[in-house]
């Protein structure tokens, strides 16, 4: 029953986005119900694109039909580049990009079929970039899962300098290790592959 919630929630919030022409992608554990592995989940996130001259606009569109958790929601988003609601019993994180990398993965975004409905969600390796930099084991064990399940049909050209970069810049060692670690498999069943 709270997958079913989870469902109506999720289209809700994307009809809702899509009639206002915002563009969106779907990402965390929802994302990860597509890419990597399957886990209980409550909660929503979605980052969306949306220029300053609408965001005051949106939010009060927002605030109207969802219940916003913040006080002074507009506010809150312009210091946190997030918006938390509440979509019936479904906690809903609506995050702004802030980033170019942000708003190429909203464009990369694919659709898959929710409910019979169509729904932009972040591609595989999106989610994979969003989640290693991530100290939570159970983002470091979805991004085995994504990798594992995704394999050869991930877009190394694209991936491995982002995630690369993420490393360097971070200061973050680790990130790239563990990356490579999770591609151990990958590259072993084609050697062509790599970093």
């Amino acid at each position: 029953m709270a997958s079913l919630r989870l469902d109506e929630a999720l289209l809700e919030v994307v009809g809702f986005l899509e009639d206002r022409k915002v563009p969106y992608m779907v990402i965390g554990g929802f994302a990860n119900l597509f890419w990597g592995r399957s886990r209980l989940t409550r909660d929503l996130d979605l980052t969306v694109s949306l220029p300053e001259e609408r965001l005051a606009p949106l939010v009060e569109d927002l605030r109207q039909r969802f219940t916003v958790l913040p006080s002074d929601p507009l506010e809150f988003v312009r210091r946190h580049s997030i918006l938390p609601m509440q979509v019936g019993e479904v906690r809903v994180d609506l995050a702004r990009a802030g980033l170019p990398y942000e708003e190429g993965a909203i464009r990369r975004a694919r659709p898959v079929d929710v409910a019979g409905r169509s729904i932009k969600v972040c591609s595989p390796e999106d989610l994979i970039i969003h989640k290693i930099i991530s100290d939570r084991p159970q983002d470091r064990e979805d991004v085995r899962e994504i990798v594992r399940r995704q394999g050869e049909n991930l877009d190394r050209r694209y991936l491995d300098p982002i995630v690369e970069e993420f490393s360097r810049v971070l200061e973050r060692p680790d990130i790239l290790a563990f990356y490579e670690q999770c591609l151990g498999p990958v590259d072993e069943r084609n050697p062509s592959s790599g970093l």
